[in-house]
């Protein structure tokens, strides 16, 4: 990054931990964010489930999801910018960019505090 600073947005490293059923970044800047697999689904960017040019994605129209719905199964790199998870109904058209995901951190968080139980009832994302 030009001036020298640490672009937050660079990922040390990407680590899917299955046994927990979390997406975790380790960002360049120190801070590393944890991701449940039904909070990522439920964020799926892709046309189909988030909607586009006015029209609602099929996420908008559901309340719950199946568990194979957010099971992933691998994860890819595309390029030096996303990352493209596959779950486990085969679903894999969303790509998820690196700023988008350290931008959901603190919503992240939040969910995970919630699925835990401490911050209250727990609600669709």
């Amino acid at each position: 990054m030009a001036g020298g600073g640490v672009d937050p947005t660079e990922p040390v490293d990407i680590r899917y931990d299955n046994a927990r059923a979390r997406l975790e970044v380790d960002w360049a800047d120190g801070v590393t964010t944890a991701y449940r697999y039904e909070f990522l689904r439920w964020k799926c960017p892709c046309a189909e489930c988030a909607g586009e040019m006015g029209h609602p994605g099929r996420l908008q129209f559901v309340q719950s999801l199946a568990p194979d719905q957010y099971r992933l199964t691998s994860i890819e790199g595309v390029g030096l910018y996303a990352v493209r998870p596959t779950w486990g109904d085969g679903h894999d058209t969303g790509l998820y960019s690196l700023r988008r995901l350290r931008a959901m951190g603190t919503e992240a968080a939040d969910d995970e505090a919630a699925a835990l139980g401490l911050d209250g009832p727990r609600g669709r994302p």
